[in-house]
């Protein structure tokens, strides 16, 4: 009933009433009118109200609201935190959540000053006020109510409540708030291990600001937890870095320096993301991660004769004379013998006698000549790498004897 009486009164009201359109000053990016059906128009900055004193409502980076709008009928109406203590339930603080867009808790009117605290819910069970992610600037939307002596409050001409009443009068509260930017989807995996080993760091940017981009990123890699987290005491800090780049690497070493990890470490990580106008997400903390026991083995292989022809045995030896190499848990070289080995040789191969894919040191014959390509395999209690080799083999000599003249 109320707001059907608003409808009627904001009607007769509008049509006297001219607004002009204006932006927010440098320091509050709240602005616009409201309309009350008790009290008339709440204006939430000084550039859009006028006067000589300046002020204006604003959201800070974390959605709280603070500032003061200007009734000419009640005075100020504060969105301080320091001035909603004692409100009448529930969670007295002004503020915007930043994935729904709904605002919650309280404002006060405070009457030129006198005291007078006229409590206004900002959200109810079924009512409140909202901020549309969609639009630039960023529309208000819904309703506020004010008790008894100030009554509803609209902060947009065009709620589904009364209808648009925007051709009479295009009132609406907007801010140019810019919405911090998130990251999810945080992972981290080993990636590299057997040629350049790193800690392989990826996530998502997100962002409510239609068409924002990711401006920057900093990482950081501790073996502590918060509050045991000192900054600049990390095991790895990116810094800030000014990319779009959605991943990092981090190199992992047998005897870590600055800005690198060692192996058999737990760690934890956080990141931060900017978008393209500065704002930032705040430390955002990934999954918890440890790094491999040891390093990987590096397969390696020899095989006679050098030069091989069709036909001919060849012996392949990757442990002979340690010629692959392992390591044990302190990173300690130790030979590859016992360790799990996959020769892959071309198609017409043929493996001798007590020789297979899987053994450490096989034997084979090339059935036709050319170049071959053989890889070797070698897995231990860690990883697997590989090691490819191209071997020429040609046709043989043909045979000859000596005849007296």
């Amino acid at each position: 009933m109320k707001k059907i009486i608003f409808l009627i009164l904001v009607t007769t009201f509008l049509g006297l009433v001219s607004i002009e359109q204006v932006k927010a000053d440098s320091q509050e990016n709240v602005f616009g009118w409201a309309w009350s059906e008790n009290i008339g128009w709440i204006s939430f900055n000084s550039t859009t109200g006028g006067g000589s004193v300046d002020y204006g409502v604003h959201i800070g980076t974390d959605g709280v609201f603070s500032g003061y709008a200007w009734s000419e009928n009640i005075g100020w109406i504060s969105f301080n935190e320091t001035d909603l203590i004692g409100c009448p339930s529930g969670v007295c603080q002004a503020k915007l959540d930043l994935v729904t867009g709904e605002v919650s808790g309280w404002a006060r009117a405070l009457s030129y000053g006198d005291g007078w605290d006229g409590w206004i819910h900002l959200r109810g069970s079924s009512y409140g006020v909202s901020i549309d992610f969609s639009t630039s600037p960023k529309d208000f939307e819904g309703w506020a109510w004010g008790g008894d002596v100030i009554g509803w409050i609209s902060f947009n001409c065009d709620n589904p409540e009364t209808g648009n009443v925007c051709s009479t009068s295009n009132y609406k509260v907007q801010t140019s708030f810019s919405f911090p930017p998130t990251a999810t989807n945080l992972n981290v995996e080993p990636k590299n291990y057997c040629t350049n080993p790193v800690q392989y760091f990826t996530w998502q940017f997100q962002d409510p600001d239609p068409g924002d981009t990711q401006g920057a990123y900093q990482l950081q890699v501790d073996k502590d937890l918060p509050p045991d987290w000192v900054a600049g005491k990390d095991e790895y800090d990116s810094r800030v870095c000014y990319s779009s780049v959605q991943n990092a690497q981090v190199p992992v070493v047998k005897d870590p320096g600055v800005n690198q990890l060692g192996y058999n470490t737990s760690y934890n990580w956080r990141l931060k993301v900017w978008d393209e106008h500065g704002a930032s997400s705040g430390w955002i903390y990934g999954p918890a991660f440890d790094t491999e026991v040891h390093i990987y083995p590096t397969p390696d292989f020899i095989w006679t004769p050098t030069s091989p022809t069709q036909g001919e045995i060849v012996q392949f030896c990757a442990t002979c004379n340690d010629e692959s190499t392992c390591y044990d848990i302190n990173n300690n070289k130790i030979s590859c013998s016992g360790q799990s080995f996959l020769w892959t040789f071309p198609e017409g191969t043929t493996f001798a006698t007590g020789s297979s894919p899987t053994s450490e040191n096989p034997r084979v014959k090339f059935n036709s000549t050319g170049e071959k390509i053989v890889t070797l395999e070698i897995t231990d209690d860690v990883g697997t790498c590989s090691k490819t080799k191209t071997i020429g083999v040609m046709l043989p000599l043909p045979k000859w004897k000596e005849i007296s003249p």
